[in-house]
């Protein structure tokens, strides 16, 4: 049975938006353009997972496994955010820095989608 949440519906939006700008702005430059849309379709297919049983359970299965879990979606989040505005702010926030930190955006939300997870799973015990 498919299941939707919340992280499907911003998947799902992510994509979207990135699709828009990503074909909505001929001049930016290919290699820019070509992230985005690679983003978007990325960001669709873990919409299309993120409905699957599986996915919930694979992310509980890491996360009773290995102790390391709890601390590292944090991690990644933190350092992603970081990275983004290092370098968003490093070229003077131009329209093309700005995007690429927006490509940085689906890894933060998969895993804001574990934590949220976690966060679910030890509110039920």
């Amino acid at each position: 049975m498919k299941r939707f949440t919340l992280f499907t519906f911003l998947y799902l939006a992510l994509g979207v938006c990135l699709m828009a700008i990503g074909l909505g702005y001929p001049n930016l430059p290919s290699s820019l353009q070509t992230s985005l849309l690679v983003t978007a379709g990325a960001s669709y297919f873990v919409c299309f997972l993120s409905t699957f049983p599986f996915w919930r359970e694979a992310t509980l299965r890491i996360y009773r496994r290995q102790n390391s879990a709890v601390i590292l979606p944090w991690l990644v989040i933190g350092v992603n955010i970081v990275v983004s505005i290092w370098e968003v702010q490093s070229q003077n926030w131009t329209m093309a820095a700005i995007l690429g930190a927006f490509s940085r955006l689906l890894v933060v939300l998969i895993f804001a989608e574990v934590i949220a997870i976690t966060w679910q799973v030890n509110s039920e015990h």
